[in-house]
């Protein structure tokens, strides 16, 4: 009887596992098998100016309430590690912050400029560079650039709207336990809206 109920209470706890990491595996999954094609789409350039356009876009991360909240975590007891810390996403995403851009894009790569202060350069394809992972290149159309480090996931996606006026930039980070999520438009200065 003892050997029966240990039985059906292991296969339980089992499948009650499995339910659990049933959706981790299939997150891990999508993101592993998500192909970015490394080959620029036809008509999709954005080298040139872009100046923000504040009245479409999110504000940048309040980083003052991002460190207050991890603060709070900390006197939790919460363990905090600051390489971890969403306190310094815009230092690590610019484009949160950033008015202006100037890009220039080439077959293999883009340099972008935040601005006229911060240059980052982005090659297509899978890149290891200061202790960040970067994945770049194009799905459906738009620019989707990955970066890790450690813990911290970001992705950024670029699209081209208005006959290629209109740059959006949707930016989503997980930072120590932080979730940041801003969408950023950005306009070509004296052409068309």
């Amino acid at each position: 009887m003892l050997c029966r109920f240990h039985a059906r209470s292991s296969r339980r706890r089992a499948r009650r596992e499995i339910a659990l990491l049933l959706p981790l595996a299939a997150l891990l999954g999508v993101g592993a098998c998500t192909q970015l094609v490394v080959k620029v789409p036809g008509g999709f350039d954005l080298s040139g100016e872009w100046v923000l356009d504040q009245q479409d876009s999110d504000a940048a991360p309040d980083i003052d309430a991002i460190r207050e909240r991890e603060d709070r975590e900390l006197v939790r007891g919460k363990p905090a590690s600051t390489a971890e810390s969403a306190a310094f996403v815009v230092q690590d995403f610019p484009v949160l912050a950033a008015t202006r851009l100037r890009i220039e894009q080439h077959a293999d790569s883009m340099g972008v400029e935040y601005d006229r202060r911060i240059y980052r350069d982005v090659s297509w394809g899978d890149r290891t560079r200061d202790l960040w992972t970067v994945r770049a290149g194009w799905k459906e159309g738009r620019l989707v650039i990955r970066s890790t480090r450690g813990a911290i996931r970001g992705e950024e996606v670029l699209s081209l709207e208005s006959g290629g006026q209109r740059l959006r930039i949707a930016v989503s980070i997980h930072a120590g336990g932080e979730q940041v999520y801003a969408v950023r438009i950005y306009r070509r200065p004296g052409r068309g809206s």
